[in-house]
């Protein structure tokens, strides 16, 4: 199917060819009349091209030069192809204009990295975190920001996991650097003023530490008399007791609370020791299982695999806290009759503990919170069985500042698994 152009411009030949002929014929040159003519047709075309091609040449932005037929449909189609990269290009530069002012207005800083690493372009919230200065464009970046943490950062090139240091300029200030890869390997550099959150933590950590202090001496002094009044059966009035039991509970169930909360207040605020010591965990789980079947009684089924020759390395007190937790909640949290199977080994050198338990499971929608404080799971039965929900917290930091991690799996009515697993430790030349 022609185009309307396309026809006109094949309308046009036909007719000249006809009239080119019949000159040919009259004057008996016909040849010639047909070279002629179509010579001419050729220049008139090819000055049509000619004033098509300038006007390209001179950018195109008035309208084309006129024409009719093909060429004319040819300048028509140019024209707007033109006048449509021109929106196309005046959007992109809008967008970019608009990227741009919502950058300069946000309060975390991004830089743009190239793929060596150097500098491309930041916002100038990224400057004033940073330092940066125009003359700074194209220089690497571990030659402006130094800090080995950083410099590591940012020469693994994974970026899983943000990395915390103090500002270059201002060591009061606490920034987080986060990035993602992007283009050509290059790279998009986040950085956030995080030094108000981390402030407000450690006054967090500070109360939860003052005040589970405080209430140890109360508490102290509570439980002293209530136990006091508890064994004086002939003194205390037989509608008292019932009351007196409940207190008794309730004061119980708070010194826990509070002894769990020093704990975490302990482990989030001191450092690690530098010199671990290595732990053999046999005897240390073994210890754990029989004051597991002492708290359970004859409920639950528990086992222990454990290879006598295996050793952690960590703060063994530390380390029976988190096991001990594990165990303890398996037996707090599972129906009588269920099998708890307490196993260690290593792999690679990577030692593990696993606790794993056939009993009532949980949903896969709260696993990432277990480890969150007070975090309590539908229909658990921890509050019935004096849990402070303070337990699983203590075993992530416990983890955490012994080289380990919790890994968590578990399927509603067919049981958990909680594996705490730690890395190998460098061997020293």
């Amino acid at each position: 199917m022609f185009t309307p152009g396309l026809r006109s411009e094949l309308q046009r030949i036909a007719l000249l060819a006809v009239l080119l002929v019949a000159a040919g014929y009259f004057n008996g040159y016909s040849l010639l009349t047909l070279i002629a003519g179509g010579s001419l047709y050729m220049l008139w075309t090819l000055h049509r091209i000619h004033r098509l091609n300038r006007w390209l040449a001179l950018g195109g932005r008035d309208f084309p030069p006129p024409a009719s037929g093909v060429w004319g449909e040819v300048s028509d189609h140019l024209y707007r192809l033109r006048q449509r990269n021109t929106r196309h290009r005046q959007d992109h530069l809008n967008l970019l204009a608009r990227i741009r002012r919502i950058t300069d207005a946000l309060d975390e800083g991004i830089v743009i990295l190239d793929a060596d690493r150097a500098l491309e372009w930041w916002n100038p919230a990224a400057a004033k975190l940073l330092s940066l200065q125009r003359g700074d464009e194209g220089a690497p970046i571990i030659n402006l920001v130094r800090a080995p943490a950083f410099v590591a950062f940012i020469r693994a090139g994974l970026f899983t996991e943000p990395v915390e240091l103090e500002a270059p300029s201002d060591p009061n200030l606490v920034l987080q650097f986060s990035a993602n890869h992007f283009g050509n390997n290059e790279v998009a550099l986040v950085v956030q003023d995080i030094s108000r959150l981390r402030h407000l933590e450690q006054m967090r950590k500070e109360f939860v530490a003052n005040i589970s202090h405080e209430l140890r001496t109360p508490l102290t002094v509570l439980t002293g008399y209530l136990e006091t009044l508890g064994d004086s059966d002939a003194e205390v009035p037989a509608s008292w007791r019932q009351a007196l039991g409940q207190m008794s509970e309730q004061t119980r169930r708070l010194t826990l609370l509070t002894e769990d909360l020093v704990t975490l207040s302990q482990l989030e605020s001191t450092a690690l020791p530098a010199r671990t010591e290595p732990v053999p965990l046999k005897p240390l789980l073994g210890g754990i299982v029989e004051n597991a079947r002492a708290l359970g009684g004859s409920a639950h089924h528990l086992e222990l695999d454990c290879p006598d020759a295996l050793i952690a390395q960590g703060a063994a007190r530390e380390l029976h806290s988190a096991f001990a937790n594990l165990v303890y909640n398996a037996v707090k949290h599972n129906p009588q009759g269920c099998t708890i199977r307490v196993r260690a080994g290593s792999d690679n050198g990577r030692v593990w503990v696993e606790v794993t338990d056939n009993g009532v499971g949980i949903d896969a929608r709260h696993l990432p919170r277990l480890t969150e404080r007070f975090y309590r799971v539908e229909g658990s039965r921890a509050s019935a069985s004096g849990g402070t929900g303070l337990g699983l917290a203590i075993v992530k930091h416990s983890l955490l500042r012994n080289g380990g991690h919790l890994e968590i799996r578990s399927t509603p009515g067919k049981g958990s698994t909680f594996r705490c697993a730690f890395e190998p430790v460098p061997t020293r030349c």
